[in-house]
């Protein structure tokens, strides 16, 4: 073996004394020198391709271990560096200039007559939806940046009850709370901006209200709890990066750059491939695509994992408010207690068969004594299998019951909260998370907003169920309504907006007349059942996850109903054809009401205003027109909207400078003749009869031979002879 070694060593060593005898001087053997030297010794690649051999003999080195200066090992390992740095830099460059990925930002920037506007990204979703298709919808709110003087601006942060689901953005509690905040506060300009997105948690809160702070947010309103295991980011979800903050809170930074949207696709790409046959992503409805299968044990190391998360992002959103003056209000979760029953119980492991046996031996008979009206016996059946299994979802829940029939209403939302706790499919927040909430009131920036307090005083027995609740969580317009209120009654309270003392004096409003007036049209309703009826007929609802068939649409309104649901027309265009619809029918109160719904939600088409003046127009309902004909050019400048407001004008003098203005905004000759010629009367009517003379010479220039011009030149010319 030793005489091995010393061969291997003298054949290195030949190697070295070839290389450095005969053709030292060739440029072939000057590199393949250095080449063997950055081998032997890496550490002095720089140094040995920049010093002469020469000069390593002359101070009695060997090449192999020339020692480099403090300079110029500084010097090496910044270069060391610094090359991965700039050749990252330089990928990010690229990818930017050809536009690769998805621009991630919160915002875009949209002109609307003349003035620029920021409206939500949609593809902000790709920083919290990789892994499993989904397409929410995004705010059509738009505000002005910088912040126009004397502006209130709220930002309302959550998931998809912020969205307002099943109604969409009209049916939220945003919405509700623009026009509450509207009507007592008419003098002030106060922007209730939505940007709730479906199927996230406080990750997503957080992340969006960091960047918020740059917009000149006054007030954020954030309901959010609901969605902390299954949505995306949470500890459960097919959206998680893991369990530990730190990860995520790193992706979430990440995730702006293209380099890493770059890295994430390639390495779902692989993945892809090496996914076993037959493999897929769950079916179904977004609960079920992000949850099925994931159970999670009340008070395990996930559930405190998610709890300490969800804390944690509250923490940093209260620091990050508290640090620049922007005033919170939090929202307790709200759920259906009542009516529905948990989802998924939890098994105790390591019962025998005879244990087994006894608790649903047990429990049947519960059952059964309960649908016999015995809520009494059934009572005491329940407790025994408590005893057995105290952990147990459903046995809470028909506890709860059988209290609900006995008249003890205390007791019985004391065990329906339980049944909520325990439920192991954790789509309804728990108490301990609505307890982290309340912790977050400090009585000077972040307040607390009872919101689950506010359910109870308007449910019968103060047992919040179906009355409020559309199906395990998300509220009907009526709760909507209620959240809203709620929230307004927060910013009374703690003097947001106003002094208390202005609020005290203006928050007199009569609830059913702002109940009356809400933006939700027929058309709202119907799509909201629609998907109420697809969430509820699946999983974890039912077992069967068939899709829900729907038989033909038995009139215009449900079919444009099913093709707003199904994604084959917009919200807008839903609306515009409902109302259509509607006028030909001649139900005008329905027609007014759709496109006064377009108005509220997208405030800044002018389309709405014009088709809403028209109808009154038609109608005969001058007063009505005029007023939305004129909110209409604050808006936007219209050819239409100045005709008809010189034809609708009473003085000739008001008339003069509508048509002087349509005329500047007419484009095609049939426009420009007929109001050429309006403009020409009123100038008759107002006593100056050149001006009119001269707009009619012009009008018979676009149109010779127009007869009612030469009528009316005729008539002026006669009166003056």
């Amino acid at each position: 073996m030793a005489a091995f070694t010393n061969k291997r060593l003298h054949r290195s060593r030949s190697r070295r004394n070839r290389l450095r005898g005969v053709g030292l001087g060739t440029p072939c053997f000057k590199s393949l020198r250095n080449i063997v030297y950055w081998i032997e010794n890496p550490c002095s690649k720089f140094y040995a391709t920049h010093t002469k051999v020469s000069d390593v003999k002359s101070r009695g080195h060997r090449p192999g271990n020339v020692q480099l200066s403090p300079l110029k090992r500084r010097l090496f390992i910044f270069i060391t560096f610094i090359f991965p740095v700039l050749l990252v830099a330089g990928l990010e460059m690229g990818l930017l200039i050809f536009n690769y990925g998805q621009d991630v930002s919160l915002f875009t920037k949209e002109t609307i007559a003349g003035r620029t506007f920021c409206i939500m990204n949609p593809d902000v979703k790709w920083r919290y939806f990789h892994n499993v298709p989904f397409s929410p919808n995004t705010s059509p709110d738009y505000f002005e940046v910088p912040k126009p003087a004397g502006t209130f601006r709220i930002f309302c942060l959550g998931g998809s009850t912020t969205v307002g689901f099943p109604y969409g953005f009209i049916g939220s509690f945003s919405t509700f709370l623009r026009d509450r905040l509207k009507r007592l506060f008419p003098e002030k300009n106060v922007e209730v901006i939505n940007l709730g997105m479906t199927a996230t948690n406080s990750y997503t809160v957080h992340d969006i209200a960091s960047e918020l702070v740059n917009y000149e947010p006054d007030l954020f309103c954030v309901y959010d709890g609901h969605n902390e295991f299954y949505g995306a980011l949470g500890i459960a979800s097919r959206e998680s990066v893991g369990s530990a903050r730190w990860m995520t809170r790193v992706y979430l930074h990440l995730v702006h750059f293209r380099t890493f949207l770059l890295l994430r696709n390639a390495y779902g790409a692989v993945a892809s491939v090496f996914k076993e046959q037959g493999y897929g992503e769950p079916a179904g409805t977004m609960m079920e695509r992000l949850a099925r299968g994931r159970y999670i044990e009340y008070r395990s190391d996930e559930y405190n994992t998610a709890l300490t998360n969800f804390k944690a992002n509250l923490n940093e959103l209260r620091s990050l408010c508290i640090d620049t003056g922007i005033y919170l209000l939090v929202a307790s979760q709200v759920c259906n207690l009542r009516d529905q029953s948990p989802f998924v119980s939890q098994n105790i492991t390591g019962w025998t068969q005879a244990q087994r046996l006894k608790f649903h031996l047990t429990y049947n008979r519960g059952i059964a004594h309960l649908l016999n009206g015995m809520p009494d016996s059934a009572l005491r059946e329940f407790d025994a299998a408590n005893v057995l299994d105290p952990l147990r979802a459903d046995v809470h829940f028909q506890r709860a019951r059988c209290l609900d029939s006995l008249m003890r209403k205390e007791e019985a939302r004391q065990e329906y909260e339980k049944a909520r706790d325990y439920d192991m499919l954790r789509f309804r927040t728990s108490s301990d998370f609505n307890n982290v909430i309340r912790e977050m009131d400090d009585g000077r920036h972040v307040f607390f907003v009872d919101m689950e307090r506010k359910f109870r005083s308007n449910s019968p027995d103060s047992l919040i169920g179906n009355n409020l609740i559309l199906e395990h969580l998300h509220p009907n317009a009526r709760g909507y309504f209620l959240m809203a209120k709620e929230f307004s009654w927060a910013m009374h309270l703690n003097g947001l907006l106003a002094d208390r003392n202005t609020w005290n004096e203006r928050d007199n409003l009569d609830d059913d007349i702002l109940w009356s007036e809400r933006p939700l049209t027929e058309l709202d309703t119907l799509c909201a059942r629609r998907r109420t009826d697809i969430l509820t007929s699946g999983w974890p609802f039912r077992s069967d996850t068939r899709p829900l068939q729907y038989p033909p649409a038995p009139d215009t309104l449900e079919a444009i109903a099913a093709d707003m649901v199904s994604g084959e027309m917009t919200w807008e265009q839903g609306h515009v054809a409902a109302a259509t619809f509607f006028e030909q029918r001649g139900q005008l109160d329905k027609t007014e009401k759709e496109y006064k719904a377009l108005i509220n939600q997208i405030p800044l088409n002018v389309s709405a205003y014009l088709l809403l003046g028209r109808l009154y127009m038609r109608a005969g309902m001058n007063m009505e027109a005029a007023e939305i004909l004129f909110t209409s050019t604050r808006i936007e400048e219209t050819f239409f909207a100045n005709r008809a407001l010189g034809i609708l004008a009473l003085e000739p003098k008001d008339a003069i400078s509508f048509f002087e203005k349509a005329l500047t905004l007419g484009t095609a000759t049939n426009e420009m003749t007929e109001t050429g010629f309006l403009l020409a009367d009123a100038y008759h009517r107002d006593g100056r009869p050149d001006r009119a003379i001269d707009n009619l010479h012009q009008v018979l220039q676009w149109t010779p031979g127009y007869v009612p011009a030469q009528r009316l030149l005729s008539q002026i010319k006669s009166r003056k002879q």
